[in-house]
């Protein structure tokens, strides 16, 4: 047991940001690999506190020479732990067998250091993704027939009207040659326009019906999904796609834990690496939120003869869990393809692309222009500016607009927050309340949501809805209402109801109160009695909201938030708005959280390599 801090209670008042857990792994790990030894313990805990703020490894670079778990309350100050050199933290781990071989409960790979179970995680999705990266050729009928379909469905060729480069037949056309590929872009890049091509594609190529089965991670995207296939498949229609060939496109999407099939009070699933999914190609999409555990279990239970397409935003949050799956698979900016997977591209769709020195990036398409946010569109200057971290021209942007705005954008600097929160309820709140019917108040419901990075705090999701509800509901009979909308925060897969799904309490034909969520077929009533846990979503987290999109959000940035504040969040709260973002933050805690990108340690990109691949 370390010296220094020999009880739990101890180790939580001296260190902030350390819980329990951490301390009693620490002290488990400590008695299992012999005496006492301070600097290690410390290391013991960097491990799996580490791994709760979504590290799958412990880097020993990235805490050498740091001070962590400080805090400079006034009231009780922490100074935190010192770490070593490099050398030194190197040299606390030395003596010990410590190799993937040694059956240890940690792992050390060079300088990072693993608990067993993410690295086999992180080895196994590694070992999965590596067997489905090598391009295969396509056979001459099948090039024939490709050239011709995707000149229908992007009709713009080089040297005509449009000359620029076309980033989505460029992905479809990469894809196409690729069993696992990656589809990224920002928001308004078209990724499921891409995608219905592509799957147009590809059911045109095979030699029989594919079987395709759409995933997300939680219902809200899931939804999305599904209303963007739809409107996809109508676009599709009407510029000439057969009928026929759109039919076999599905519409309906399942979370990746309906498709994995998981089971109540239970950890096995119904597919696994002994019962594979039934497909024959699986699309992921909103792949950022995916974590590392999740994306193994997934392609354990792919046949090996399936498709892969991931899709999502490489620069939005990484999942809330273990992993930065998305940005370790597509970092950014894109390094340009081996030259075998330029000309693929070039013989299928016309275009040059970039050809990178060394390697290739081949399995990603990256989407490069943004439809959504063209011209002067301010929501897509300040995305830009903010993860380019340009701190200087996102406050510009911002400073401009002031708090009257001038169209996409507004800024409120040190608002009255009682004052601020009165004016929300009254301007986008209470409608939803007096909506005539279901499909009105959903509709307004999407039209705002309120957005802050914590759950806890005045400014946090847990007291805002607090706020908001005694405002709109001063004296209320029971814990629901009608127009309550709320969120799922814990899954029900008996009643087909996932965390993070949103629906809306509303009063029947009968007068009884009931929940109603959107589903494909309409709308979905469960009684009340029946739900799993919710809470009330006039405010998110920004995490909460990847997947979502609506009209106009608020984004308000707090001072005691600034240490959650990262590039990544900002750029994810600003792209929730498809008309208009107000932020609500001062100049020094705005430029404080662009001052660096938030990374995760991971050794999975290192894993994979970016070396060319052969042709098959």
């Amino acid at each position: 047991m370390s010296g220094s801090l020999p009880t739990c209670e101890q180790c939580l008042g001296a260190l902030a940001d350390v819980e329990a857990i951490d301390f009693f792994l620490a002290r488990e790990l400590e008695r299992q690999f012999g005496a006492p030894c301070p600097e290690r313990f410390h290391l013991w805990l960097a491990l799996h506190w580490a791994l709760r703020q979504g590290h799958s490894c412990l880097d020993l670079a990235g805490i050498a020479g740091r001070t962590l778990w400080a805090d400079g309350g006034a009231d009780e100050p922490r100074p935190g732990y010192a770490f070593g050199p490099l050398p030194a933290l190197r040299a606390l781990l030395a003596g010990l067998d410590l190799s993937p071989e040694a059956d240890r409960p940690v792992v050390v790979e060079g300088d990072r250091a693993y608990l067993r179970r993410y690295w086999r995680f992180e080895t196994e999705l590694a070992m999965r993704l590596r067997q489905r990266m090598r391009a295969v050729r396509l056979q001459p009928g099948q090039l024939q027939r490709a050239r011709r379909l995707l000149s229908e469905l992007f009709p713009n060729p080089p040297g005509g009207e449009q000359s620029e480069t076309d980033w989505q037949a460029v992905a479809v056309a990469n894809a196409l040659v690729h069993p696992f590929s990656v589809l990224s872009g920002g928001p308004g890049t078209g990724k499921t326009y891409t995608v219905a091509r592509l799957l147009a594609t590809l059911q045109r190529l095979a030699d029989q019906p594919m079987r395709i089965a759409l995933a997300t991670p939680t219902g809200k995207a899931k939804q999305r999904l599904q209303e963007s296939i739809a409107g996809a498949k109508t676009q599709l229609a009407a510029s000439g796609v057969d009928a026929d060939l759109l039919k076999a496109i599905p519409e309906q999407a399942h979370t990746l834990h309906s498709l994995l099939g998981v089971r109540p009070n239970s950890i096995r699933l119904r597919y696994d690496a002994d019962h594979p999914l039934p497909v024959d190609l699986l699309l992921i999409d909103e792949a950022s939120m995916v974590d590392l555990p999740m994306m193994t279990r997934v392609l354990r239970a792919l046949p090996d003869t399936a498709r892969l397409v991931l899709v999502g935003d490489a620069n939005q949050l990484p999942s809330i869990a273990v992993g930065s799956v998305l940005a370790d698979l597509a970092p950014l900016p894109h390094p340009g393809y081996s030259a075998a997977a330029a000309e693929s591209i070039r013989t299928l769709v016309g275009y040059s692309v970039p050809v990178a020195n060394e390697g290739g990036q081949d399995p990603v398409g990256l989407l490069r222009k943004s439809h959504r946010f063209d011209g002067e569109g301010g929501v897509g200057r300040l995305a830009e500016a903010v993860i380019n971290l340009d701190a200087a021209a996102s406050w510009r942007l911002l400073s401009e607009a002031g708090p009257e705005g001038n169209g996409q954008l507004s800024l409120t600097q040190e608002p009255d927050l009682g004052a601020w929160v009165a004016d929300v309820v009254e301007r986008y709140y209470r409608p939803l309340l007096k909506a005539p019917d279901l499909d009105a108040a959903f509709a307004c419901l999407d039209a705002f949501r309120l957005l802050v990075p914590m759950r806890r705090g005045p400014w946090g999701v847990e007291q805002l809805n607090e706020q908001i509800e005694q405002r709109l509901v001063r004296q209320q009979s029971g814990r629901h209402y009608h127009g309550r909308p709320i969120m799922v925060t814990r899954n029900h897969p008996a009643l087909n109801l996932y965390n993070g799904d949103v629906g809306l309490v509303w009063r029947n034909a009968e007068g009884a109160l009931e929940a109603f969520f959107r589903e494909e077929a309409g709308l979905r009533r469960i009684n009340l009695g029946l739900l799993p846990e919710v809470e009330p979503v006039y405010a998110m987290t920004v995490h909460k909201t990847q997947g979502s999109e609506f009209g106009r959000v608020a984004l308000l940035l707090e001072e005691s938030s600034a240490r959650l504040l990262t590039p990544e969040l900002l750029y994810t709260g600003i792209t929730r708005a498809k008309k208009h973002c107000m932020v609500a933050a001062g100049e020094a805690v705005w430029k404080q959280a662009l001052a660096s990108r938030a990374q995760r340690w991971s050794g999975l990109r290192q894993r994979l390599g970016n070396e060319p691949r052969a042709l098959d």
